[in-house]
């Protein structure tokens, strides 16, 4: 449980944010300190943070005082609703480009996100930011030094350090979780915290293009899980789509983007795995690292050559020079693609 507080520390705009979780999660005080340490992009400044209550039944009290960063995707969007659909949807691409590099960034140096919404993802003054690390797992092979870690913000790293294991029941928003996650499954990788950020991204638009906006079919609230994970695997195995999960107008560079994406999370050997995805929790979706670094590759080409919001504050005429690099992956166990299972 965590709420948040918008204050003024020195005169700026800050976050309050004040978090009740379990001993045996990561302090996301902890996460914020690997993520500075590896150099992770698109990661906000955290002013101070720390544990008020260290241990009380089994739960910690926690707190970070968070740099300001702006507000979700879709109230972004929403506040320029001059600009036609077009670059509206230029704009929700670059966010959600520059949302991936950060998260695989992040999972390259064995830290994963595990709970992306649309809370996650926030833009201002043309900035992109990821907050909200709270449910983030690090992997048993992680880049940063674990130990001095644990040793200043008190936790038990054999408890929080995995390859991937997180309770769906407690690290998933429905509205954006991934299908296996909405099915029990309880492996998490990359694949489904990208698969979350398409939503919020699908979402974004569709709340551009009904009026009043309202929750569009890739995040159904009225539905159960499972209903929701078999309504998912059927619209992203649709020919058309876009149209159905609600997003009848979007840019070229949008559609390129989803189509790219879409082909990446569901798509193997030339076969759509969606609706194995929704059946069976065991499904293994391999992670297709060589695809991915491509995906990148291209993205900086024709994403960021004509981005509209940048990770660094440039211009949008800077942007594609120096702001996205494919940092080379560690080779390790965690990285290998798994034999799938039917």
């Amino acid at each position: 449980m965590a709420h948040k507080f918008r204050v003024k520390h020195r005169g700026e705009r800050a976050i309050l944010k004040l978090s009740w979780t379990p001993v045996d999660r990561l302090p996301e005080s902890a996460v914020y300190d690997a993520l500075k340490a590896a150099n992770i992009p698109n990661i906000p400044s955290i002013i101070d943070s720390g544990i008020i209550v260290k241990n009380s039944f089994g739960y910690r009290v926690e707190y970070l005082l968070i740099e300001d960063c702006g507000v979700p995707l879709v109230e972004y969007l929403q506040a320029q609703l001059t600009l036609g659909i077009d670059e509206l949807s230029d704009i929700a691409a670059s966010v959600m480009s520059q949302t991936v590099e950060c998260i695989y960034s992040a999972w390259n140096a064995g830290i994963l996100h595990c709970n992306i919404t649309a809370d996650s993802i926030v833009v201002k003054d043309e900035r992109v930011a990821i907050p909200d690390w709270g449910h983030a797992k690090f992997a048993k092979d992680c880049a940063v030094d674990v130990d001095t870690l644990a040793a200043k913000w008190l936790f038990d790293k054999n408890k929080v350090a995995g390859d991937g294991d997180c309770d769906a029941s407690t690290t998933a928003t429905p509205l954006y979780a991934s299908i296996p996650v909405l099915v029990g499954a309880t492996q998490r990788s990359i694949v489904d915290d990208i698969e979350s950020v398409l939503y919020v991204a699908i979402d974004a638009l569709y709340k551009l293009q009904v009026d009043p906006p309202v929750v569009g079919m890739v995040g159904a609230k009225l539905y159960c899980s499972t209903t929701l994970a078999l309504m998912r695997a059927c619209c992203m195995g649709h020919d058309r789509y876009m149209e159905a999960v609600g997003v009848a107008k979007c840019s070229e560079l949008f559609a390129w983007l989803m189509d790219t994406f879409r082909e990446y999370l569901f798509v193997r050997n030339g076969e759509y795995i969606g609706r194995d995805l929704a059946i069976d929790p065991e499904f293994e979706r391999t992670v297709e690292i060589q695809q991915l670094e491509r995906i990148l590759v291209q993205i900086k080409e024709r994403v960021f050559g004509k981005s509209p919001v940048s990770n660094t504050g440039k211009k949008p005429s800077q942007v594609g020079k120096s702001s996205t690099s494919v940092k080379a992956p560690r080779r390790s166990k965690r990285f290998q693609s798994k034999k799938r299972r039917r």
